[in-house]
């Protein structure tokens, strides 16, 4: 089975830090905890990279972003070639819409 490898592009890690930072303020072991499930959640990415569930907004789904879920956070990513590309990992209340299409531009 090939691997995959997966990147995280700089607003993914802006993201991560961003996350911690802001869990690490009431409850810092809460902040390594989900920092670790979404680190998780994305290294298996590298053996499944289309286990993610595919994105069908009408403006996203030709760019085939696929999302995976660490409530409450969603991990957006696409796989071009033998690569997983991290873009966004957010809250699930955001508009994750308005700032992929961003991330695109």
């Amino acid at each position: 089975m090939e691997k995959y490898n997966v990147e995280l592009l700089p607003a993914a890690y802006t993201d991560l830090d961003e996350i911690f930072d802001y869990i690490m303020v009431d409850n810092p072991s809460a902040a390594d905890s989900i920092l670790e499930s979404i680190m998780h959640a994305l290294s298996r990415l590298e053996n499944f990279p289309h286990s993610g569930t595919p994105l069908l907004d009408p403006s996203l789904k030709k760019f085939n972003f696929h999302m995976i879920i660490v409530e409450p956070y969603i991990a957006f990513y696409r796989v071009i070639e033998n690569k997983v590309y991290v873009y966004r990992v957010l809250h699930g209340a955001r508009n994750y819409t308005h700032l992929l299409i961003k991330e695109l531009k």
